[in-house]
């Protein structure tokens, strides 16, 4: 839009230099022409100026003073066409007495009102392009949305009310380990649909631009000991290595958002490495930043998959023993640390299989 109104008013304004006229450019809007530029810029047309302008747009053909169609109209209109129709009008008007252009100055005005047309068509074009790609990307995030609840929603809450209803059904037969057992499947369960809840809010809450950080200095080791102790159980079977290194300088970030950070983080190891691997949690000063990574001994991030695994519901194939992933974490995590003026990488370990995840946070100068 704005590249359009910037042609508008060069093309006014050359044409009203070279022609010494003064000019109005009027596109259709709603069904009708309205006054989208001119030099000078303070002119207005009143409404029977711009009804005269809207025949021409019409009929393709010029009209107003000087022609002998509407010649009681004050300025000249002339036509904007390409081969694809006329895309508007320009309005011409002067203080001298007699025809507002010779016939010289009339073929110079017609070449450039062409020019202009042929502009104005390719910037439509591009929009209406645009505009199509959006669609398509939003229908395409609809669907998405809507897999995803439907498997995501689904798949849990049937787990719990098989628990739920064996639990009602087999009470007197079930033995109490196969009590426990069911017990705690109902809670891995509600723990695992909660999160899904908690990232489809927290991406509509970034989508609208709601994620406000409130920013403190912190030490990314407290953080890093909560959202470890809180992913105790999607990290269950693995071996946790932990070094943070010692006297990191405070960090200014949220420090509720950035535990969520690693806690998707985390999350997101534990689906893709086998048990009994080790998924690491490092930090430490790198110059100006301060730098922490999470690596896991999974198969790795396939190389197709490296541009993509931040995109909303996104999903690394995985394997039938993985847990299947929603497609958000990973797309919130970033959404987060980018918030906190940070970023967050991907990327394959070179020591050996596995993905490596690098958030990067500046250090306040002190």
């Amino acid at each position: 839009m704005f590249a359009l109104d910037d042609l508008l008013w060069a093309t006014s304004f050359q044409i009203a230099q070279m022609l010494k006229v003064r000019v109005v450019m009027l596109l259709p809007e709603a069904g009708r022409l309205t006054v989208r530029a001119g030099y000078p810029p303070e002119d207005v047309l009143d409404e029977s100026e711009v009804a005269a302008a809207d025949w021409v747009w019409q009929h393709a053909t010029p009209a107003g003073r000087g022609t002998d169609s509407l010649p009681g109209a004050h300025r000249l209109y002339l036509p904007m066409r390409t081969g694809r129709g006329t895309v508007g009008a320009i309005g011409l008007d002067s203080d001298k007495p007699g025809p507002i252009l010779t016939p010289d100055q009339r073929r110079l005005c017609d070449a450039l009102a062409d020019q202009a047309a042929l502009a104005i068509e390719r910037i439509e074009l591009a929009d209406a392009i645009e505009k199509s790609r959006l669609t398509a990307e939003t229908d395409k995030l609809r669907a998405a949305l809507l897999t995803s609840i439907s498997h995501d929603l689904r798949t849990p809450l049937s787990v719990i009310l098989g628990a739920a209803s064996s639990l009602k059904d087999l009470e007197a037969a079930l033995d109490p380990a196969a009590h426990r057992e069911l017990v705690a499947t109902i809670l891995e369960e509600g723990e695992r649909l909660n999160r899904f809840i908690a990232n489809l809010l927290d991406m509509t809450r970034l989508e609208s631009g709601a994620v406000a950080p409130r920013l403190e200095l912190t030490d990314i080791g407290d953080v890093a000991g909560s959202a470890l102790s809180r992913a105790g159980r999607v990290t269950a079977g693995h071996k946790l290595d932990v070094a943070i290194e010692l006297g990191l300088p405070l960090v200014r970030l949220d420090p509720v958002l950035f535990e969520q950070v690693l806690f998707n983080l985390l999350d997101n190891a534990g689906k893709y490495a086998a048990p009994q691997t080790t998924i690491s949690l490092r930090a430490r000063r790198d110059g100006g930043s301060v730098k922490l990574e999470i690596a896991d001994e999974g198969p790795g991030i396939p190389q197709g998959d490296l541009e993509h695994i931040f995109d909303k519901f996104y999903r690394v194939q995985a394997t039938d023993r993985q847990r299947a992933g929603t497609g958000l974490g990973l797309a919130i995590a970033r959404g987060f640390v980018e918030a906190m003026s940070g970023t967050l990488t991907a990327g394959n370990r070179s020591d050996r299989s596995g993905a490596i995840l690098t958030i990067t946070l500046p250090i306040e100068a002190t």
